[in-house]
């Protein structure tokens, strides 16, 4: 089954809109590749979708490394709580990762119960193989194919199904090194004042 790079950025767009519209503590969010290339985004015209994800994978690529140093195992989430608000971070389905900044009333069981189910429905939109349901905006298929046993095509030897694909790590280090400027740079409602 193919799906048509217009079909898979239309499933992106409505996952991230209905995420957005699911509270209204939700400023900003952004699917963006293990990279940092954005995919999709719904943010204000404030807030640079190139800077969000050049920070988001670089938290996450940090965070994944922490837990495999202290032998804490894979990686569920990155939650960041500032004086202004939270930025969530989650891996979509080892695909992608989901980005949400928040205001400082949202509600955190709320945000990462949504973060899930729009984790779940932009993995299925970047898999062709899953079906989903265009009517419940872009969410998988109750009937939706579970993953095909194995490692991932193009993982490490000795990777195992379900683990977060390999980073090197000399780019996790380097991706590391920005995150503070990227960070200030949100300033203004998204962090600190300066």
């Amino acid at each position: 089954m193919s799906v048509s790079k217009a079909s898979r950025a239309g499933r992106l767009t409505s996952a991230l809109d209905g995420f957005v519209r699911s509270s209204p503590d939700i400023v900003a969010a952004a699917v963006v590749s293990f990279d940092g290339l954005p995919m999709a985004s719904a943010l204000p015209p404030d807030l640079p979708e190139d800077r969000l994800g050049a920070m988001s994978a670089a938290l996450l690529a940090l965070g994944e490394q922490a837990m495999f140093s202290l032998g804490r195992g894979r990686l569920h989430q990155v939650f960041v709580e500032g004086e202004h608000g939270f930025v969530f971070l989650m891996s979509a389905e080892d695909q992608a990762v989901l980005a949400a900044v928040a205001t400082r009333e949202a509600k955190i069981g709320f945000m990462l119960y949504e973060m899930r189910r729009t984790a779940a429905a932009v993995g299925a939109a970047l898999d062709a193989s899953v079906p989903v349901d265009e009517a419940a905006g872009g969410w998988p298929s109750p009937q939706g194919h579970p993953p095909p046993p194995g490692p991932p095509p193009g993982s490490p030897p000795g990777q195992q199904p379900g683990q977060q694909p390999w980073r090197d790590p000399d780019q996790v280090n380097n991706a590391h090194d920005d995150v503070g400027v990227l960070l200030g740079e949100l300033g203004g409602r998204y962090g600190r004042k300066r």
